[in-house]
This record gives structure tokens, C-alpha cells and sequence, in this order.
């Protein structure tokens, strides 16, 4: 009888260890927020929200890690940056420009910078900003504007990158080191077809805006096209995915590995995604980039 006793005194020893680890896994894992729900997040442009190119992606994340994930599509970018400061959010798809203003030194966050979508260099389609003119413009190339005054320029929105951020970049490097300054007036059209429609209009003598707004026009005017492309930017880095340092390491790690082999192992989520940012044409795959991939453009974003 005692060696009965012995033996099932000896299971509940086993059984209660077993539970004992399995409770102190399951309040580790809880301590680095993966039981609680993944709360992935980007920001609506026009109607676009985003929230069915990213909805394949939650599902994957969901059936592989067993976690439940959140999406929401803030309002626009900046409340996607209000979300982020209050820690609402532990991954973002966020645009370059909108990553820069939040890394401007005035938001406490703890998001991180790790990934972005990588366009090979050979690739026909990239992300760009297109400067035009109306088509009857003395205006021939952007070095035309040093010797012209009063010009009228339409960008798209403060927080545009194609449309703010690299027109400025490009207008600085060329030496007009203050652009807020040096034109006649600059307008925010709200979106890169009304800066496109700005020229049209006779509202703006120059507008900047992404390259594909300015290839839907052409291919649809073709010669009765009424505006004239002056130049074009060297490609633009994508906006990168931002994870929250609060996450867990081995799950961060973890995510980084499936985001990076999307392409290769699931190419329908992989391309779901792309398809929800008009940039992102001809993105390959997911890459990880380095804390200063953005730096060149910093100084850019407040002038």
C-alpha cells in the first residue's frame, strides 16, 4: 500500500509542477502583452483605410503565433501618431513622412523602425515626386525657378512625403534653403490629384505630388495632356512597420522572420498588402532596416 501511495503521492507531485510551469509561462508571456490582443494599426487615405490589405496578414498572425489580433485605420496620420504616443499601438504601418515627425524629438513613444517594403533598383514603377508645370510654362527645369519670383506651388499636405517632404528635399539640395520663404505662395491641395488639378485649374504655376498620379493623367490624356512633367525625384524610401519595444523579444524576432519570408511563403498576404498603398507598386518583399535608414531626410520635414 505504501508503495501505491508512494507512486500516486509522485504523479501529483509531476502534475502540480507541470501546472505550476505552465501558470509562471502563461504570466511571463502576459507580462510581454502577447495574451493580451495585437493591436496592429495604420491611417485611412481618402477611402482608402487599408483595413482589407491588412486583414490577411492579422489572420496569419493570429492561426501562427495563437494571439488575437486588433486592427484599426486611425483617421489620418496624425492620429495615428496621437495613438502611438499614448501607447495604443504595438505594430504600425506608417508612411516615411509620418515616421519622421514622430521621431522629431517632441513624442515619447517606444515604436522602433524595422522593417520596410523594398522595390528593387531595376524596377519600372517607383515611388517618386513628379514636379510639373502647365504645359505652356516658361518653366523648363527646376533650375528655371532661381531666376523667376512670385511662383505658385501646390504640394498635397504637411504630412505627405511625395508630396512635401522630398519636394522641400529637392528644393533645398538645389540651394533654396528656406522654399517656405522663396515662393510666392504655397498651398496644400489635400490630395496628390487636387495638386495635379491645381495646375489645371491655373491656381498653381508648379505642383509636386507622387509620380503616379501624374502617370494615371498621362496615360489617360496622352497628347491633350495640359501639364508638363519639369522633373522627377530619385526614388523614395517606403514608410517603414514599427514595432513597440515593449513587445516581446522572441515574439518581435519571431514576426520579423515571418514579415520578411512573406513573400516567399505566402505571396497572396504579401501582395494583399502592397496593394493598399499606392507607393508600394512593384514592392519585392519585406526587408529589416537599420535605426538611421531615414536620417538623409530629417532636416527636410520642418522647413
Amino acid at each position: 500500500m505504501e508503495f501505491f501511495s508512494n507512486r500516486i503521492g509522485a504523479k501529483y507531485r509531476m502534475l502540480f509542477l507541470y501546472l505550476l510551469i505552465s501558470f509562471m509561462s502563461i504570466k511571463v508571456w502576459a507580462g510581454n502583452r502577447i495574451s493580451e490582443p495585437l493591436r496592429i494599426a495604420t491611417y485611412t487615405y481618402g477611402n482608402n483605410t487599408r483595413m482589407e490589405n491588412l486583414r490577411p496578414l492579422a489572420d496569419l498572425i493570429e492561426k501562427r503565433f495563437g494571439t488575437k489580433v486588433e486592427l484599426t485605420s486611425y483617421n489620418d496620420i496624425n492620429d495615428l501618431l496621437t495613438a502611438i504616443t499614448q501607447g495604443k499601438v504595438d505594430i504600425s504601418f506608417i508612411s516615411t513622412m509620418g515616421n519622421l515627425v514622430l521621431n522629431n524629438g517632441k513624442h515619447k513613444h517606444a515604436m522602433e523602425a524595422v522593417l520596410t517594403m523594398e522595390v528593387p533598383q531595376n524596377a519600372s514603377v517607383k515611388y517618386r515626386t513628379a514636379f510639373v508645370v502647365p504645359r505652356e510654362s516658361d518653366i523648363v527645369s527646376l533650375k528655371d525657378i532661381s531666376h523667376l519670383k512670385g511662383i505658385r506651388l501646390a504640394l498635397v499636405s504637411p504630412e505627405s512625403t511625395s508630396g512635401n517632404l522630398i519636394p522641400r528635399f529637392v528644393l533645398e539640395k538645389m540651394g533654396i534653403s528656406s522654399v517656405g520663404s522663396f515662393f510666392g505662395n504655397i498651398s496644400y491641395a489635400g490630395s496628390h490629384r487636387s495638386a495635379l488639378e491645381h495646375v489645371l485649374d491655373g491656381h498653381a504655376d508648379m505642383a509636386a505630388f507622387g509620380s503616379s498620379e501624374y502617370t494615371e493623367y498621362v496615360k489617360k490624356n496622352g497628347n491633350n495632356s495640359k501639364i508638363r512633367l519639369v522633373q522627377l525625384s530619385d526614388p523614395i524610401p517606403l514608410g517603414p512597420v514599427l514595432f513597440n519595444g515593449s513587445l516581446d523579444k522572441d515574439f518581435q524576432q519571431k514576426l520579423k522572420q515571418l514579415l520578411t519570408s512573406l513573400h516567399i511563403e505566402y505571396p497572396l498576404v504579401f501582395s494583399k498588402i502592397t496593394q493598399g498603398w499606392i507607393e508600394a507598386i512593384g514592392a519585392e518583399k519585406f526587408i529589416a532596416i537599420d535605426p538611421d535608414y531615414y536620417e538623409t531626410y530629417i532636416d527636410s520635414k520642418d522647413r
